[in-house]
């Protein structure tokens, strides 16, 4: 939150229209809803209830309509008794997910300008891309999921989340599901076990390693040098010297006919071990270190529910129904609850809004006139407050 605090009369005015969604919003019970786990958030608390059980879409849909909850989270897993406490729940098993926030994304430029709680147009797209990243480089070729397997949802906020139900997955332990954030993460990388050598005779040896065709890291590793290949400058800023750096640029041909054969003694790198152990650090930071380990690892964790209200935003946690619309997909226009009305906000805020294809702001301290979805933002985002509602 930034400077207005939230009031009874802005906060009434949220309520109806979160309720007028529930009216009309089409499927929003997820599969299986009557074993699982709902927690519900108010303007207060993020989580004020949980452990709330619904035996059918019909009882969740008029629990939404009636308290208009801020917040709807709905449990990884499945239980026999959902509403009871954690430990007579009865686990039956939880499906696979995975939590990507651009506000964890430490190195975007942008940050700069606006910090962690604000998010812009190139934070939107950059937790975009480690959705692209995380089921083309891991969750497919590595893990062995198909894209119709996975459900990829926008958070409502700064990211997107990724549901995983197959039945092979269901069962996994935490220390299982553990095992998989930390492969992604690149749990302490082991230099020897990427690179070894071959004696050709009694006084030679020849460095061999991963190739770009091998499986799992050793692939991306590879991969990744090659990538950095075609740029004398980022040889150069993975340690290697300025001459070495323009013999691999120039031979670049041949660079890449030896390393696709594992041949990487044909790099003759002065400093080897030590250029290698940054470029798999630089790997890892790349590609690992994007999802939010808590929420893989947790068998029980609550998350927002698919095409549910956002309480931070009061944008929709939007279902998206496959990667390539993913790659198209703008949540400031396709996620859009509240499309009809106009609110009067005192709005002060130094950002600028960009959304539904038209911008707002900055605001000084002044009353304006806006669409329902913008000051639906605002206010939430503690940037105003609403004085009138139609």
């Amino acid at each position: 939150m930034f400077g207005f605090c939230l009031s009874d009369f802005g906060n009434r005015a949220i309520s109806e229209r979160i309720r007028e969604y529930y009216r009309g919003v089409g499927g929003i019970a997820p599969d299986r809803v009557g074993q699982r786990e709902f927690g519900f958030g108010s303007f207060a608390s993020r989580i004020a209830v949980r452990h709330i059980s619904f035996r059918s879409e019909h009882e969740l849909r008029s629990y939404l309509i009636d308290m208009a909850p801020l917040h709807v989270d709905f449990s990884a897993a499945y239980y026999s008794d959902p509403s009871a406490q954690m430990s007579k729940k009865g686990w039956l098993g939880s499906e696979l997910r995975f939590d990507i926030d651009a506000g964890d994304i430490v190195k975007l430029p942008c940050r700069i300008e606006h910090g962690r709680e604000w998010a812009c147009e190139r934070c939107l797209d950059a937790a975009k891309e480690e959705v692209i990243r995380l089921v083309e480089n891991f969750l497919v070729p590595d893990f062995g999921f198909s894209e119709h397997e996975l459900e990829i949802n926008f958070s409502g906020n700064r990211g997107y989340h990724v549901h995983i139900r197959k039945e092979s997955v269901l069962s996994l332990s935490k220390s299982a599901r553990e095992e998989i954030s930390d492969y992604i993460f690149g749990q302490e990388p082991n230099y020897d076990s990427f690179f070894y050598t071959v004696r050709i005779d009694p006084r030679h040896e020849k460095q061999m390693g991963p190739r770009p065709s091998d499986g799992g890291w050793h692939g991306k590793v590879a991969a990744a040098f090659l990538k950095a290949a075609s740029s004398k400058e980022d040889l150069t800023s993975l340690g290697i010297d300025k001459a070495t750096a323009s013999w691999i640029f120039r031979n670049i041909t041949k660079v890449r006919e030896q390393i696709s054969q594992g041949n990487w003694d044909f790099v003759r790198i002065p400093n080897r071990k030590s250029v290698f152990e940054n470029l798999l650090s630089r790997q890892i930071i790349n590609q690992g270190n994007r999802i939010d380990k808590g929420v893989t690892n947790d068998p029980s964790h609550l998350m927002r529910l698919p095409n549910s209200i956002h309480g931070g935003t009061g944008l929709i946690a939007k279902k998206v129904p496959s990667l390539a619309a993913l790659e198209i997909f703008d949540p400031m226009k396709g996620a859009i609850a509240f499309k009809h009305g106009e609110m009067k906000v005192r709005a002060n805020s130094k950002y600028r809004l960009a959304i539904n294809g038209m911008e707002f702001g900055p605001y000084r301290n002044e009353e304006v006139e806006l669409p329902a979805y913008a000051a639906t933002y605002l206010y939430l985002k503690g940037l105003a407050d609403i004085i009138s509602s139609n």
